[in-house]
């Protein structure tokens, strides 16, 4: 037995000495498989695993071996390959050079190709594969079922379709399911995992062509889920469309997702205990009163979204009692009445609130908005609100979106929003206040969207806005502002300066354009557009339009080099357009109609190789307008109203005196009509009569003998008619 002990011993201390003194460790069949891998991600020119490069390929990055036999059991390139080497078509059969190969994490690896899984199922003892969010094609491979060991299959976000097979009920070991976001179609039972008792996560969500069922046939679960995602997957279409009633068997649930699903009917209150930490039903058509919970106890709910439903009436006033851990709540795009409840006032905690789009009225809760609140994100817009928008003692430091548009508050602007030092987007527009927006605005360094339009404000545009380095979105439109345009709009340098990086990166430059999920509505182009994602992060638009603006515009608008929209139209705007337009190089579109602008347009605007609207509409402005590459688009609109101007696509001819084709037409028809009217035969007839009577007495006058003649004969006339 001693001896024995001491062989043991002795094998240990050679293993240990060969992990810890660097001796070639893994095995060179596989060693050689791992830099042919290598060669294929990186082909033609890639860097990626640079580290590979010593004999030892235990010890690479992302690779794990097992200590006993020295195979490699895990690869994890995961998010790897270099974006600008486009597709990755691996060679599969590499992976089979790992005998004992558990883990496979090859996502976001832009791998493409078609039934790339017929390979893998060779590795009878792999445990997680994981070939999310590449542009794999085909269907799933009947031997996918016959991997026993598999605890893990991630593939989504590729491009899988077909019907989901029935193979899935053979991986007894899963734990892990999730094939959102592909193509695939047809109808899927969900009675499919019902024997899989170790089912623990399962997304199914974004297969718009699939139909997923859960109540036909009946079927009773093994498993308890912790997190479900059957989002956008046209769930029950074919059964009634309600909430899937196995879901009042799952008590450990973490995360449950039935969003976009069309789902109707009023939705049970045990589900507020049954989900755990966040319930999503967004976009549905769910109905009824709120689902209040038992009174007597409460949910732990962090995050509830029920937006764009039909849940109707009155939030309770303790609502905030019933949701002790709420820290996201959005109920908006429904049809509740009645007033915001006031225990929202007294949670410091709460970060997300979103009761837009419904009917509430009443005013903002005192407090609401007091020290110490946690609010990052609060929109009550499209409401009918009155009062005061913010309060005088408000205090939001953390909050970054404040959205209160399309209500009827009221009066003045409070200055208290200097206490939010992070705001990023600021929308009141379409309300009833009033005021100088200098009295109350605040320097926000961190600012992109200033929002203001369709209210009362008076007084000039603000100073400070020049001081805003990251504004992306300005509309001050429909109000009531005068005086000058600042010049010191040059000052903003995220409206002047070009990045030497790609416009995207440059978009990317404060909290504003990295934030995810965010919506700007913006009017240009005559249009309102809805900014998200990449076109948010680019576009930088001013709207200064229907005020009382005057003066001229000052040429320093020309340095704004980056700005996509301009609009600064139906103001009081004199004398010339400035000639530094030109280098508004990557302007879409400039609308400066319903103004006194004099002068000419300036030819050189012709070099704006983006714009697509153009408008200088009912102006005074004269000479000739600008021809050339994209202006001949431009029509007869974009110049009406300008008595001076001349040459297309006006029918007024600039070059000479001599009128055009149609004013000629034009013309003879004018003088058909003046020929052919009555007024020109009754002139004609007295200008007739005129003539022929003065010219016989003018003739008589002249000759004696014929004017006595005449007064003979007209005597014996007159003596025969009285006889």
């Amino acid at each position: 037995m001693a001896a024995l002990n001491l062989d043991n011993f002795l094998v240990l201390f050679v293993c240990v000495s060969w992990w810890f003194f660097g001796c070639e460790a893994c095995l060179e069949k596989e060693r050689v498989a791992l830099l042919q891998i290598k060669d294929s991600i990186n082909h033609p020119n890639g860097s990626a695993l640079s580290g590979w490069a010593r004999d030892d390929c235990c010890r690479w990055e992302s690779i794990e071996c097992n200590p006993s036999t020295s195979h490699v059991v895990q690869i994890n390139i995961f998010d790897t390959r270099d974006e600008g080497l486009g597709t990755w078509y691996p060679n599969v059969s590499l992976f089979m050079q790992f005998e004992e190969l558990k883990q496979v994490r090859l996502g976001g690896n832009q791998i493409g190709g078609r039934n790339l899984l017929q390979a893998f199922c060779e590795l009878k003892q792999l445990e997680h594969l994981d070939l999310s969010n590449n542009s794999i094609e085909g269907s799933i491979p009947p031997c996918l079922g016959n991997m026993n060991s598999l605890r893990s299959l991630l593939l989504s976000q590729n491009q899988f379709r077909g019907r989901i097979p029935s193979i899935f009920r053979n991986l007894t070991a899963i734990e892990e399911i999730d094939i959102s976001y592909n193509n695939f179609d047809g109808v899927l039972p969900f009675s499919l995992f019902a024997n899989l008792s170790n089912l623990s996560f399962l997304s199914i969500s974004n297969n718009n062509q699939l139909t997923v069922d859960t109540e036909f046939p009946m079927w009773v679960p093994s498993f308890q889920l912790h997190s479900l995602y059957l989002s956008n997957c046209n769930l029950n279409k074919g059964s009634g469309g309600g909430i899937p009633t196995f879901l009042s068997t799952q008590n450990s649930l973490i995360t449950l997702d039935l969003s976009h699903n069309s789902l109707v009917g009023m939705l049970p209150s045990w589900l507020f205990y049954n989900a755990t930490s966040y319930l999503r039903l967004r976009d549905n058509k769910l109905s009824g009163p709120f689902p209040w919970p038992n009174q007597n106890t409460t949910s732990n709910l962090i995050e509830l979204d029920m937006s764009v439903n039909h849940v109707s009436g009155p939030l309770l006033d303790n609502i905030s009692a019933l949701f002790p851990r709420i820290r996201r709540f959005n109920v908006s795009t429904n049809a509740l009445h009645g007033s915001i409840p006031s225990s929202f006032a007294d949670r410091t905690d709460l970060e997300t609130l979103d009761m837009s789009h419904n009917k509430l009225s009443g005013e903002i809760p005192h407090g609401f908005m007091k020290n110490g609140t946690s609010l990052i994100y609060l929109n009550l817009s499209n409401n009918t609100l009155k009062g005061e928008i913010l309060q005088r003692d408000s205090n939001m430091m953390n909050l970054r979106f404040l959205r209160l548009h399309s209500n009827e508050f009221t009066g003045t602007v409070q200055p208290s929003l200097s206490n939010s030092p992070k705001l990023l987007l600021l929308d009141i527009r379409n309300n009833l206040l009033s005021g100088d927006i200098s009295n109350w605005l605040p320097i926000l360094p961190s600012l992109g969207a200033l929002l203001l339009s369709q209210n009362h404000f008076q007084g000039q545009v603000p100073k400070q806005l020049c001081q805003m380095q990251n504004l992306q979105f300005l509309d001050l439109s429909d109000n009531r502002l005068s005086g000058d345009i600042p010049t010191c709009f040059k000052n903003i340098t995220f409206w002047t300066k070009e990045s030497k990086t790609s416009n995207y990166d440059r978009g990317k430059r404060s909290g504003f354009q990295q934030t995810d999920g965010l919506m700007v509505d913006f009017t240009t182009k005559g249009r309102l557009y809805t900014y998200e994602g990449v076109p948010r992060s680019l576009m930088i638009g001013i709207d200064l339009s229907s005020n009382q603006l005057m003066g001229s515009i000052p040429p320093e608008i020309g340095d704004l080099k980056v700005i996509r929209s301009l609009n600064l139209s139906n103001n009081l705007l004199t004398n010339p357009i400035p000639t530094t337009f030109r280098n508004l190089d990557n302007l879409e579109s400039l609308d400066l109609s319903h103004n006194k602008l004099s002068g000419e347009i300036p030819p050189e605007i012709i070099r704006l190789n983006f714009l697509s609207t153009f408008s200088v509409a009912f102006n005074n402005l004269s000479g000739e307008i600008p021809s050339g590459l994209q202006f001949h688009t431009f029509d007869e609109s974009s110049y009406v109203g300008n008595p001076g101007l001349c040459g297309k696509p006006l029918e007024r001819n600039c070059s000479s005196n001599i009128p055009t084709e149609k004013e000629e037409q034009e013309e003879e028809e004018e003088e058909s009509r003046f020929v052919d009217g009555h007024f020109f035969f009754y002139l004609f007839l007295a200008c007739s009569y005129a003539v022929g009577f003065w010219g016989f007495i003018a003739f008589l006058l002249c000759n004696e003998s014929w004017r006595h003649t005449f007064f003979r004969t007209i005597s014996r006339y007159i003596v025969y008619c009285y006889e």
